[in-house]
């Protein structure tokens, strides 16, 4: 009888879950691999480094509810007493159609989208209101610049197309014209000082019959002016107090709608096409089972040195169109570089501007000025601007929930991986950019059903106006363009980009043909050789004071051993 071949144990990698995963945000692995380097060790351009002794697999059982009770106690530890930035950046949940609660959520999920469709349905309304309170405004505020001007020529046209010609006929200017083909000319010729037959036979040399016409136009007109600008100031009024209220309410509607979107959005439904045919679930299909997944991100900056020389930021931060906050003309150029905050060293950078495109692709929405404004604004608020080094803590956490037939409810969850991750305050800019695009990106998507804004050909939303530019550029000009180098500075500026790519490509080359280590210069601004410094000085003090001792000691009291 033929031996059957030994069975060779499968050895899963770090970061198997047997659940599939989508990818919502850059991996860090993948970043640190693409950061620009002369060699394998070289980190001045930017450094990624994950703890070994931090970063692994943690899969406790424990009843139903621990580990939201955990989680809770944990995130407001991290972030009230050990002063780390802790932000959420993914949270969805799938429940199986034998579950209790199945029916009680779908119905919740209904009743939501049914108060989505009617919030939609609001916000159109009011937009169209807008639109009308919009096209009223334009026109009440043109004929206040009428009075504001004194336009007699523009003012009495109106008086004669919208108020005299509805007099009746033999009375009416326009009436009278066949008699006297020149008394609309004359009437526009007088002042309102011309009320008498007298003054106007003398200035324009006249009949006293067509005078005595006259005469009785000019009066009428001057009554009607001053009643036709009171209304006018009223009426124009009441129509802004309408109309910016609608654009209020407008931003209001958007935000009661976002959470009840988030919501729907994080509600999933098991289904054959999802989880319920999964050939790893360790449960029947017919047994009552839901899936949460919740990830994470916590933050904090390594005491760094004191920000002795602080640079400004690039001017294309702060002197480029597109940033509404510094793009007024009351806010000048020195004012401006006050506004935007400055760094020891610039996190905005080459590598930074490197993996933008990557943010775009795979977020789906165009990266602004406005977001790099606001990424700044985070990190120097809740960092510091002397501090180049910060520790990144990935918390996922994926809860599976079910009820034996004997009705014991188990939970098992899965932190994969939960990892401590140092990095230079250019890569957590990064970081920030990406919790801003999504943020963002619900709003765009708020936009979208909206029609406001479109899904373009190369798969990013875009403003309408947009597409318009690109279909009648003639009609639709862009008006705001990106400040640029010119002259002798972009050949400088080009120079230097051409040079640095160009040794660094011929160093890579050079130290990955025969094992070197070769650098003849520092590329970027941070240190090239620092990864056992780094160690001595940030990283094993952190295992020793912070991660061990507080967060690891906290989950194993909680959730008990792995």
């Amino acid at each position: 009888m033929a031996k059957l071949p030994e069975a060779k144990p499968v050895k899963f990698p770090e970061t198997w879950t047997r659940w599939p995963m989508e990818r919502r945000y850059l991996s860090i692995d993948w970043i640190k691999e693409n950061i620009p380097k002369t060699h394998e060790l070289d980190m001045s351009l930017g450094f990624v480094e994950r703890l070994r002794n931090c970063t692994f697999r943690y899969n406790p059982t424990v009843s139903r509810g621990t580990t939201f009770h955990m989680m809770t106690a944990l995130l407001n530890m991290m972030s009230n007493r050990w002063e780390f930035n802790v932000q959420k950046v993914d949270e969805w949940f799938e429940i199986s159609t034998s579950h209790p609660y199945y029916q009680s959520i779908t119905k919740q999920k209904h009743e939501l989208v049914r108060e989505v469709k009617e919030g939609l349905a609001h916000v159109d309304r009011a937009i169209s209101d807008v639109e009308l309170l919009a096209h009223d405004a334009r026109r009440y505020r043109e004929i206040l610049t009428y009075f504001k001007e004194k336009d007699e020529h523009s003012l009495k046209a109106m008086f004669i197309d919208l108020v005299d010609v509805n007099l009746p006929e033999g009375v009416s200017l326009r009436s009278i014209a066949p008699r006297w083909p020149t008394i609309i000319a004359d009437f526009m010729i007088l002042t309102d000082e011309d009320d008498t037959v007298e003054k106007i036979q003398k200035k324009i040399k006249v009949s006293k019959a067509e005078a005595v016409v006259l005469t009785t136009k000019v009066k009428l007109y001057k009554k009607w002016k001053d009643f036709f600008g009171r209304e006018v100031k009223d009426r124009y009024r009441r129509i802004l107090e309408r109309l910016y209220g609608r654009i209020r309410s407008i931003e209001e509607y958007r935000n009661w709608l976002r959470p009840l979107i988030r919501r729907v959005q994080m509600m999933r439904e098991v289904d054959d096409s999802t989880l319920m045919m999964h050939m790893n679930f360790p449960a029947g299909a017919g047994m009552p089972f839901s899936i949460q997944h919740m990830e994470w991100w916590a933050w904090n900056k390594l005491e760094g040195l004191e920000p002795t020389e602080i640079h400004r930021a690039p001017k294309e931060i702060y002197e480029a169109k597109g940033t509404r906050a510094l793009e007024r003309p009351t806010v000048r150029k020195h004012e401006r570089e006050k506004v935007v905050p400055r760094f020891r060293v610039e996190p905005y950078d080459d590598v930074v501007k490197k993996f933008i495109p990557e943010i775009e692709k795979l977020h789906g929405i165009k990266i602004t000025k406005e977001m790099i404004l606001e990424a700044r604004r985070r990190l120097y608020e809740k960092g510091s601007p002397g501090t180049e080094w910060y520790v990144i803590i990935e918390i996922p956490c994926l809860v599976e929930s079910w009820r034996t037939p004997a009705g014991i409810e188990i939970e098992d969850t899965d932190f994969n991986l939960l990892s401590s991750i140092f990095v230079t305050h250019n890569i957590l800019l990064l970081r920030i950019i990406e919790m801003i695009a999504e943020e963002y990106k619900l709003d765009y998507y708020i936009d979208e059903l909206l029609g406001k804004k479109v899904v373009g050909p190369d798969g990013l939303i875009h403003e309408i106006d947009d597409l318009l530019r690109e279909e009648f550029p003639e009609l639709y000009p862009k008006e705001e363009k990106e400040l640029e180098p010119k002259g002798f500075a972009k050949f400088i500026s080009d120079v230097k980009s051409s040079f640095r790519s160009t040794m660094r490509r011929i160093l890579r080359a050079i130290n990955y043909t025969f094992g070197l280590r070769l650098q003849l210069f520092k590329l970027g601004p941070y240190d090239p050789v620092r990864s056992e410094r780094l160690f001595l000085t940030y990283m094993r003090p952190y295992i020793r004071e912070i991660f061990v001792p507080k967060i690891w000691a906290f989950m194993l009291k909680n959730l008990g051993g792995v």
